[in-house]
């Protein structure tokens, strides 16, 4: 009831609606991982008179129940202490949503859902959009041009490539990540450490028996990981030690299904080249290299044939969100389809680890506000951040930081303390 008159408040002290019918436009980009959390979030926020009665629509490839919540285009309206209101997002990444809200610029090839052209599909309930009838030209459902004002992002502004001018926000909850070796790694292969990252990911191979202890291991392991402006990369390189800035040498294909064939669990990774210091664009990339075997994998081709070393066995290495992690292994108590998930400096992941420091590999996910943020803006912002918490998830979405028995100072990598 208070954060409700709370919002209230400040939005007429602001005088923001002149009319019962004017309506505030809140626009959110920034990290996929949350996304689960912040469409709920938003949902929940905009219904004051129930649930039903909010309305809206969402971009997903699937229509299937939790399409919704996996979706990173939603507009939804609804009254907030009783004033109307839109909520808009387009997830683009952590370090371009950071940039788009630091620099108030809208990268290449960027829209939100159009207030105006997607009226009738806002509906109570929701409406499932699919991106091709939503992009198609001319379809008027798409607005390009506007700014994103607010951005989650899996990696602490300090590590992004736009460090300045410093935004306003908190991390509002905690993302695990998991190093995992493929389907069919080999028993001896168990455990990461810093020093094996070091060596790993600046080389971008190593032989088995750099983890295995045994000078008769010489298959070779390869590493895959995220592209260049991944937060989730970011975090990692901060995290061993790494480096968030430095270059890595890793290992993969196209931002498609090109290089693998098969399905989780049963398929084959068949080529993979050398991508130098980029990667993938999405977890689920990195992933399907990893729920797959690689013991005839051609090394060095794009994919033509043309330049590639004699199929041989090999290892992939990784890294993943926990919920990725926790599909594809039996980590957090599923079936998985095979991979391994790997300890780190020789502790498991468990979330009474995470919370007590002794599992280090995470990191928060923030949630940043725009230097010139409006008084409306600020009242939106104020109810989110304390909104979220309660549709936070410890496996999907993350692990609520009022849960934490421990803190993380200094960023990313950051020393862990007592709280």
């Amino acid at each position: 009831m208070k954060l409700k008159f709370s919002l209230l408040a400040g939005i007429a002290a602001l005088g923001f609606a002149s009319s019962a019918h004017a309506q505030t436009v809140i626009n959110i980009t920034g990290a996929t991982a949350f996304r689960a959390a912040m469409n709920n979030t938003i949902l929940s926020l905009l219904s004051d008179g129930g649930a039903t009665t909010v309305k809206y629509c969402y971009v997903a490839n699937s229509t299937s129940t939790g399409s919704f919540e996996g979706s990173n285009r939603v507009i939804a309206e609804g009254t907030i202490g009783g004033q109307p209101y839109i909520i808009r997002t387009n997830q683009n990444g952590s370090t371009q949503g950071i940039a788009s809200v630091a620099t108030q610029t809208t990268p290449p090839n960027f829209s939100y859902l159009s207030v105006a052209g997607t009226a009738d599909d806002r509906i109570a309930g929701g409406k499932h959009l699919t991106a091709a009838s939503v992009d198609a030209g001319g379809s008027g459902k798409v607005e390009a041009g506007v700014i994103g004002r607010f951005a989650f992002s899996d990696v602490s502004q300090e590590i992004s490539n736009n460090p300045t001018p410093a935004l306003p926000g908190e991390g509002v909850g905690v993302v695990p990540f998991v190093f995992v070796a493929n389907l069919g790694a080999p028993a001896g292969l168990v455990n990461m450490t810093d020093q094996l990252h070091e060596a790993q990911w600046s080389l971008g191979q190593l032989p088995l028996s750099m983890y295995t202890g045994n000078p008769a291991d010489t298959k070779l392991v390869l590493n895959t990981g995220r592209n260049n402006g991944s937060g989730t990369r970011a975090t990692i390189l901060a995290e061993t030690q790494y480096g968030p800035f430095r270059s890595v040498v890793q290992w993969g294909g196209p931002n498609s299904t090109a290089n693998v064939g098969g399905g989780e669990g049963s398929g084959t990774v068949n080529w993979l080249q050398n991508l130098g210091n980029n990667g993938y664009s999405s977890n689920s990339f990195v992933r399907q290299n990893l729920a797959r075997t690689s013991t005839n994998v051609t090394v060095g081709t794009d994919g033509s044939g043309n330049g590639g070393t004699a199929a041989q066995d090999v290892v992939i290495i990784s890294y993943l969100t926990l919920s990725d992690a926790a599909a594809v292994t039996t980590i957090t108590g599923g079936a998985g389809v095979g991979a391994k998930a790997l300890t780190y400096n020789g502790v498991s992941y468990s979330e009474a680890n995470v919370k007590n420091g002794a599992y280090s590999l995470w990191g928060y996910q923030q949630f940043y506000g725009s230097v010139d943020i409006t008084t409306a803006e600020q009242t939106f912002f104020d109810a989110f951040k304390v909104a979220i918490q309660p549709n936070l998830n410890p496996l999907s979405t993350g692990i609520r930081t009022s849960e934490m028995n421990v803190t993380r100072s200094g960023g990313d990598g950051g020393i862990i303390t007592p709280n």
